[in-house]
């Protein structure tokens, strides 16, 4: 029959067990503001695809596109986290 182990939990191990340094809030803070940038820019495309749309023609749905798209795009911008 075999003992079980008790010191450390089944999770960690001895390796990772020196590593408790906490995360880093400026690092977190950079990351969202590139995602909240990432996604501001993939709003502004949906909006230019709109313009073309209703430059081809426009339409009832191509109009609701544009309207949909520029209303991403002011959520999007109102995500970008503010500096501190």
């Amino acid at each position: 029959m075999t003992s079980l182990n008790l010191d450390t939990p089944p999770s960690t191990s001895i390796r990772d067990a020196g590593n408790t340094n906490p995360i880093n809030s400026n690092d977190k803070f950079s990351r969202e503001a590139f995602v909240s940038w990432l996604f501001l820019i993939g709003s502004l495309m949906f909006v230019l695809d709109a313009i073309l749309e209703n430059m081809r023609g426009v339409s009832f749905s191509s109009l609701l596109h544009l309207l949909a798209s520029v209303l991403f795009t002011i959520g999007s911008v109102l995500f970008i986290p503010a500096e501190q």
